[in-house]
């Protein structure tokens, strides 16, 4: 059992609470478009083992939930009526916690907040939109993204983050 923190047992707690209602139907993976694409991703297999207790290291080790795309698919088509989604969001978020975040994650994050997106757009997609006459796309207000990546404390924890990277 992870015993770094009594906050993650906590937060774990609440999630289980969640998942004890699952009875592992395998509903959430067969609409899941990862699993689809990448069977080692199998939001039935997070729940099975969350479900056995297995709450280790080892279930943030491997990375898994970091495949999760937030599509909701698994929590609309649940018969529990379970948000596995929200359940594999807060295992990222305990990930974070305890120091277990992909590299990816982090550059995802320090390109939101240098430029307000993950990627740009080519420049042969500009070209087909206004070929097509679309409107023209606008770039986010980065004052406003890097203020609420500040107000919400995603800044604090992506400069920990890179801290504990270069070490």
């Amino acid at each position: 059992m992870i015993e770094e923190s009594t906050e993650i047992i906590g937060e774990f707690k609440e999630l289980y609470d969640k998942v004890k209602l699952c009875y592992q139907c395998g509903t959430c993976a067969g609409g899941c478009p990862v699993f689809k694409q990448y069977s080692r991703f199998n939001p039935r297999r997070i729940m099975e083992k969350l479900l056995a207790g297995e709450f280790t290291k080892e279930l943030f080790d491997d990375q898994q939930i970091w495949f999760c795309t937030g599509c909701y698919t698994c929590s609309t088509r649940c018969p529990q009526g379970i948000d596995i989604c929200h359940v594999i969001n807060g295992l990222k978020n305990m990930a974070v916690k305890v120091k277990n975040t992909p590299e990816g994650i982090i550059t995802e994050m320090t390109a939101i907040l240098e430029t307000g997106v993950t990627a740009g757009i080519s420049q042969s997609a500009l070209k087909r939109r206004t070929k097509l006459e679309l409107p023209e796309i606008l770039p986010p207000d980065l004052n406003e993204v890097q203020k609420l990546m500040e107000v919400t404390g995603v800044v604090a924890k992506l400069n920990s983050l890179k801290e504990l990277a270069e070490q």
